[in-house]
C-alpha cells in the first residue's frame, strides 16, 4: 500500500486555520495549485458524501469530517495519471490540524494512502501535498 505524508507549521492559531480550510468546497487558500474547485452534487462542505472537482480533473468525496478534531478525510475517485481510477483505488486523503500550544501556532499534516500495483503516484502526491501545505502556511504570513 503506497502512502505519503507531509506536514508544516502554520503561523496562526489552530482555530483560525481551521476556520479558513474547514469547507471541503473552498480552496481559495491554495492559489498555487488549485485554480478551480467546483461543488458536485448535494451536500455542503462539511457533510460526509460531499463531492468536489478540483481543476476540472480531481474528483473527491468527503468520507469523514470532524470540526472537534479539525480533520477531514476524503476519497480520490478519479484524477490524472498517475492517480487515475485505472492506476489507483481506495485512495484516502487525510488533512489534520493540531495546536502547537507553546507558541499558539498550528501543526498541519496531510497524508494519503491507496492501493496500486506500483508506487508511481508517490512522488506526484508528495508534490501536491507539499504545494498545498506551503500555500496554507503562506495564507497566514509564512514565506512560500
Amino acid at each position: 500500500m503506497p502512502k505519503v505524508y507531509n506536514s508544516i507549521i502554520v503561523p496562526a492559531p489552530v482555530d483560525e486555520v481551521w476556520s479558513r480550510i474547514r469547507d471541503f468546497h473552498d480552496f481559495s487558500w491554495a492559489p498555487t495549485l488549485v485554480t478551480s474547485c467546483e461543488k458536485v452534487g448535494e451536500g455542503d462542505g462539511s457533510t460526509v458524501g460531499a463531492r468536489r472537482l478540483l481543476n476540472g480533473i480531481f474528483l473527491d468525496t468527503l468520507i469523514a469530517y470532524s470540526a472537534i478534531d479539525r480533520r477531514m478525510m476524503y476519497s480520490l475517485n478519479d484524477g490524472p495519471s498517475p492517480v487515475s481510477s485505472r492506476e489507483i483505488h481506495d485512495y484516502v486523503g487525510n488533512l489534520h490540524l493540531l495546536p502547537v500550544t507553546d507558541d499558539n501556532i498550528t501543526f498541519a499534516e496531510w497524508s494519503g494512502t491507496w492501493e496500486s500495483d506500483t508506487t508511481d503516484a508517490v512522488e506526484y502526491m508528495n508534490g501536491v501535498y507539499r504545494s498545498l501545505l506551503r500555500d496554507l502556511a503562506a495564507a497566514f504570513g509564512a514565506k512560500r
